[in-house]
């Protein structure tokens, strides 16, 4: 266990049986990039038993669990905190995302589900999403000092879906309008899609990637440029970690493959609208 930074700084439980992957792991959440600043109090678990013997002592803010190890499942450590009622945010890690075990961890409750070859930068846009302590978009040199924020929004989240295929795009629509009080958009193409934005002012983006008459990573690199203050969710049939990777350093806050699984990306637009409601102002 590390020493408290201090009184209010989050609590985070690492799960692992990988002492290297450990240790890693207590070096990010204390001292890289954003938590440099408002380093997180980091208690680390060697196996299910041990996860689940901890979570019956001390409360967390954030779990960061991994799916195989030695003992046992990380699914039976979800599962006691199902039975036990303990709604702590879950981030799963796994070597591998077959969708049946992804279905499984997310049915149980975990929040998040990322494979350990998508590198550190998006676990931590995730991680911080989950704590909800500075917008995921930021830079991994960037401190955590977010004192400029404008009132949260009161009225319909608004939400713009960019994707040329029409069957996709009414598919993500009808799944978006599940959500309370929302307004959903729809745009045919990036050229459309950027106008769109420009003028509608979106707190969230679902935007596809292979789209004929500009793409989603020239669309991605538009928004920025055009200063949109939106939070784009990536939604591609794209699945190596390269094209993930530079989605993410051109702005996009999170990457969803497809097949979509949509109660995982259902929460993910809620989880960011909810945030993009009271992002920071650059």
């Amino acid at each position: 266990m590390s020493e408290s930074p201090d009184a209010s700084a989050p609590k985070v439980l690492v799960v692992d049986d990988n002492e290297a992957i450990l240790e890693f792991m207590v070096e990010v959440f204390t001292s890289w990039g954003p938590f440099g600043a408002t380093p997180c109090d980091v208690v680390t678990a060697t196996g299910v038993q041990n996860a689940i013997e901890t979570l019956g002592q001390l409360s967390f803010e954030l779990i960061i669990l991994d799916i195989e190890m030695g003992d046992g499942s990380g699914l039976e450590v979800l599962e006691f905190l199902r039975n036990e009622e303990i709604d702590t945010p879950t981030i799963i890690i796994s070597a591998d995302d077959p969708p049946e075990l992804q279905k499984q961890a997310l049915e149980l409750g975990a929040r998040s589900f990322l494979r350990k070859g998508d590198g550190v930068e998006s676990l931590v846009r995730t991680t911080l999403t989950l704590l909800d302590s500075a917008p995921t978009g930021m830079d991994r040199n960037d401190k955590a000092g977010f004192t400029h924020r404008r009132a949260e929004d009161s009225g319909p989240g608004r939400i713009l879906i960019v994707d040329d295929d029409p069957l996709v795009s009414d598919a993500l629509g009808s799944m978006v309008n599940l959500l309370e009080n929302v307004n959903v958009r729809l745009a045919p193409g990036g050229r459309s899609g950027l106008k769109m934005a420009r003028d509608w002012d979106p707190h969230v983006i679902l935007l596809d990637i292979a789209m004929p008459d500009m793409d989603g990573r020239q669309t991605l690199k538009a928004l920025g440029e055009a200063n949109v203050n939106a939070r784009v969710i990536m939604v591609s049939s794209f699945r190596d970690t390269e094209t993930a990777q530079e989605c993410l350093a051109l702005g996009a806050v999170d990457y969803i493959p497809k097949p979509i699984d949509f109660p995982f990306l259902k929460r993910a637009v809620a989880g960011h609208l909810a945030l993009a409601r009271r992002e920071a102002v650059t």
